[in-house]
């Protein structure tokens, strides 16, 4: 979402931009990265602090002719909108103003889920690209990655009039008005690629020695995300795109408002990676699919009082379901104010990833996250139980799978327990011995919730060995890892926060301290294994069979409960109910 020119942040305030982003999907076998982009490592630098003129008069021109779309576009595709698009005071490119004032929880912007102006991946596989892509196209990239190819087709029919491009779908003349502003007011490749205007480059676009130092920054894998992406593109090269050159044009010249025309690389590898980087950093999650909806997507993030987009109701009688802005319980604007989003709870190498920033509540470390994930091994003789369990006996709506990542957290007034839900899945995992009699189908129905609480002591030191060891792997990989940066550094106050060097230094202190504290908690579990409560002893409470067993034999008194009319395990005599 939010945009892609920022200037050097100061440490004090909680206002960021979002430039790029992407969504890592989890795979195996990506620390080493065999890569043939002709990318190069670059040397960054950005203290420039004020956009130029020049670029300052055409981002206002694109403001201008977004606004004019967005007067056409109402109150047909537009429900409620109290702003305007104008040029961020905070630099950070183009932004959300409000028109008039507004008090907290106000609608700032409603938007129908309407085909015509909101771009989705739906829209993208049952209409745009139903006659190309196959019917059950499922690329690495996911969601985001249709997106990326949504933007290209849209930009391909604005820069020759229609002639390349999928004539699809079909608008009516404002909403066509409104996708052409948008799309030219998106920042070009070459805005994304150079180092001006104190941009932040976003870590899909960094040189590879960059990359590869982010790659061992982080529990988040860079690594992951680009062979995706090059998986995913060169299927579309070889499938798709080079099948028919007249529809998907490798590159097209777009005339920009000042009257300079700038050549794109379109349906390519290159091409896919910019549109890929603009699909994500401004897609929002609504309804359960990822979207891109034109001018809501210009609101820039904000770390407090503010909320994130989402679903809502809008309309003369209230029935018609679309995205809404709200100033947010902690907030409220006066006209001419910049009107702000939340991107929504992400560690630092989630912001980094999707975005390419770190915002500043995520530079004070009060909450540090890192990532850790398990996988139930092929070879475990128990494994086809357990993933019937996993699959049926889990949760309906979104049964687990056997590879599963799990965020770890150290904040401020927490001891760094661990994601209880992440504790559930190694005690099945680590499910073995002695204790494997719970994977019987007498139990099918039941196991899960039994490994919400502790199995027995043996599973239960294998549960905390295991997130020990996940801990120790993660620090061990970021060890060695020189950004040229250091908290001691004669120079720091000449060093750009927002540098690749700086970011990933951030990040690896974040994960450092989430591990660190995790690896704490685990080892003073460990030294009360034996004050914990295991499931044998649960289950003889629930039957009433934990009472001291007094042997006649050994000098205990058969009458011992004579007084009571008690025997062994009964809370009550039969018929002595108290009336």
């Amino acid at each position: 979402m939010a945009l892609i020119l920022s200037i050097v942040l100061l440490a004090s305030t909680t206002i960021t931009t979002r430039t790029y982003g992407f969504s890592p999907i989890s795979t195996s076998g990506h620390n080493v990265r065999s890569s043939t982009s002709k990318k190069t490592s670059t040397q960054y630098n950005s203290f420039q602090h004020f956009m130029a003129k020049d670029e300052n008069d055409l981002l206002s021109a694109q403001a201008d002719t977004l606004n004019a779309a967005l007067e056409k576009c109402q109150p047909e595709f537009i429900k409620t909108c109290r702003v305007k698009v104008g040029v961020s005071e905070n630099g950070n490119r183009l932004a959300l103003l409000a028109t008039d004032n507004m008090k907290k929880g106000d609608v700032a912007l409603a938007i129908p889920y309407e085909d015509q102006i909101v771009l989705s991946p739906s829209l993208a596989l049952k209409e745009v690209f139903k006659d190309v892509l196959p019917k059950k196209y499922d690329g690495w990239t996911g969601d985001n990655g249709i997106l990326a190819m949504m933007v290209l087709n849209e930009l391909a029919k604005i820069a020759t009039d229609g002639n390349a491009g999928i004539p699809l779908p079909k608008r009516k003349p404002e909403a066509s008005y409104l996708i052409s502003a948008w799309v030219e007011a998106l920042p070009s490749p070459s805005e994304m690629k150079e180092m001006n205007m104190n941009m932040n480059l976003h870590p899909i676009l960094w040189g590879e020695e960059d990359q590869e130092t982010l790659q061992s920054s982080t529990t988040k894998k860079i690594y992951r995300i680009l062979d995706d992406m090059d998986e995913d593109s060169a299927w579309l090269e070889e499938n798709i795109w080079s099948k028919d050159r007249i529809k998907f044009p490798e590159t097209v010249t777009m005339k920009k408002n000042g009257g300079e025309t700038e050549t794109y690389d379109c349906f390519n590898p290159d091409g896919f990676a910019w549109a890929f980087a603009i699909a994500t950093s401004r897609s929002v999650f609504l309804e359960g699919s990822s979207r891109i909806i034109p001018i809501m997507d210009m609101a820039n993030h904000a770390d407090i009082g503010v909320e994130e987009v989402q679903t809502g109701y809008m309309g003369t009688f209230g029935t018609t379901k679309g995205s809404q802005l709200r100033t947010g319980a902690g907030r409220k604007y006066k006209q001419g104010e910049e009107v702000y989003a939340s991107y929504g709870p992400k560690s630092a190498a989630e912001y980094l990833l999707d975005h390419g920033f770190v915002t500043q509540q995520t530079r004070s470390m009060t909450t540090c996250v890192a990532e850790i994930s398990f996988e139930i091994d092929p070879d475990d003789r128990f494994y086809d139980d357990k993933l019937d369990v996993l699959e049926f006996e889990t949760y309906d709506s979104a049964p687990m799978e056997p590879l599963q990542s799990f965020d770890i957290v150290s904040e401020v007034g927490r001891d760094g327990e661990p994601d209880p839900a992440m504790i559930q899945f190694l005690r099945l995992l680590k499910l073995d011995g002695k204790d494997a009699f719970l994977l019987e189908s007498i139990f099918r129905k039941e196991i899960w919730e039994f490994m919400s609480e502790p199995v027995s002591e043996p599973n239960e030191r294998a549960v905390l060995d295991a997130i020990e060891s996940a801990c120790s792997k993660a620090l061990k990989s970021m060890e060695g890892t020189d950004t040229g940066v250091t908290s001691d550094d004669d120079n720091s106050e000449e060093i750009d926060p927002n540098s690749p060097a700086s970011l990933c230094a951030i990040l690896r202190e974040s994960e450092t301290r989430a591990l660190s504290r995790t690896m704490e908690f685990v080892n003073r579990e460990k030294e009360a294994l034996d004050l914990k409560v295991y499931y044998q002893e649960r289950r003889l409470q629930d039957l009433g069979l934990d009472s001291e067993w007094n042997n006649p034999d050994e000098g205990g008194s058969a009458d011992a409960y004579a007084d009571d009319d008690l025997g062994f395990g009964q809370s009550r005599a039969p018929g002595s109910l108290d009336w």
